[in-house]
């Protein structure tokens, strides 16, 4: 995907989803306040959510959820609001091909490095079959001026898709916006290297049902667990986008599955992940994920990555781990 700096490839496209998000954290020790609320949402057999994503951390729980469900949670002082609406961006996945990277490392020069250039700051969550750009609202007409550069861009509508045309002046002014970062961007927060090892896997819808007191069990009964040993910190994430189903989980985890009930795109990959930031993050700050994605991009290592209320997570195979820390430790700002 080289069309930095060419003509627009039509094979290159962005579907902006017709979906309108909301961006949640729940506190710690009110999960279960939330309990029923989210089964309601997300996992019943007649549920049907078009974009769920639940990533419990040392932080709280984080929950995108669509605009019109999130009226089902509780409100109060137990659940944060992130800016109102969220949008969300994707590759379709012909554009992408054969390419041998996988998560957003595929996408970072053609989708992250443009957006943080035109200074707008994005959440991301990548899925087993798929990564998903989150913008907000009121960036979402920028964002298609600096990605027009690079992609034929759809809308998502009711009847089908259809095609934004943007026009040269917009398509130029998003191109004039580019950074050169041939010098990748300082790395301006702490990074923090788990311990655990984690893998990316899916489960067929089918099977949701047979495995649900097992998920259930992962995401409101953390705290009956044993605490961790340091270096180890709990992190558990389930989206639903579609009908596709993502867990992220640590060794330990997958080990309470049955034998065959998950898929993994290896079975014996293993990712490391780095939690960055040590304070949170906001949502006003543009450029945390360009700065410690790109430079993994270049080196041509693949990454995962999930934005959560508080901390971003980069997931990076267990083999590139020492690789990627000694590129990553080299752009830190001291």
């Amino acid at each position: 995907m080289s069309m930095l700096n060419g003509g627009l490839d039509h094979k290159l496209e962005l579907h902006i989803l017709e979906l309108k998000l909301r961006v949640t954290n729940i506190k710690k020790d009110a999960i279960g306040s939330y309990t029923h609320a989210l089964i309601k949402i997300a996992l019943l057999p007649h549920s049907c959510p078009k974009f769920f994503s639940f990533t419990e951390t040392k932080g709280g729980y984080t929950v995108i959820v669509e605009d019109n469900l999130y009226s089902e949670l509780p409100k109060g002082e137990s659940i944060d609001v992130a800016d109102p609406i969220w949008r969300v961006l994707t590759v379709s996945a012909g554009a992408l091909g054969s390419h041998k990277l996988t998560g957003i490392s595929k996408i970072v020069k053609t989708v992250i490095s443009p957006l943080a250039d035109n200074n707008i700051s994005v959440l991301i969550i990548s899925t087993y079959q798929s990564d998903y750009v989150l913008v907000k609202d009121f960036d979402l007409q920028t964002a298609i001026k600096c990605l027009s550069c690079n992609f034929k861009i759809f809308m998502e509508t009711p009847s089908g898709l259809e095609s934004i045309e943007v026009s040269i002046g917009d398509r130029m002014e998003g191109m004039l916006k580019k950074n050169d970062i041939s010098d990748h961007r300082p790395i301006k927060h702490p990074l923090t290297c788990l311990h655990n090892r984690f893998h990316i896997s899916s489960v067929d819808m089918q099977m949701v049902q047979t495995l649900m007191p097992i998920i259930l069990d992962f995401m409101f009964y953390s705290s009956s667990k044993p605490k961790l040993a340091e270096g180890y910190e709990i992190f558990f994430h389930l989206s639903i986008v579609e009908g596709d189903i993502t867990l992220v989980l640590d060794n330990e985890s997958l080990s309470r599955f049955p034998s065959g009930s998950l898929h993994t795109s290896n079975s014996d990959e293993c990712w490391r992940m780095l939690r960055i930031g040590d304070s949170p993050l906001g949502f006003e700050e543009c450029g945390i994920v360009a700065q410690v994605s790109e430079p993994i991009a270049d080196a041509d290592i693949s990454t995962y990555y999930i934005c959560t209320f508080l901390f971003d997570h980069q997931m990076i195979p267990e083999g590139e781990i020492s690789h990627a820390l000694e590129i990553l430790d080299s752009l830190k700002v001291s």
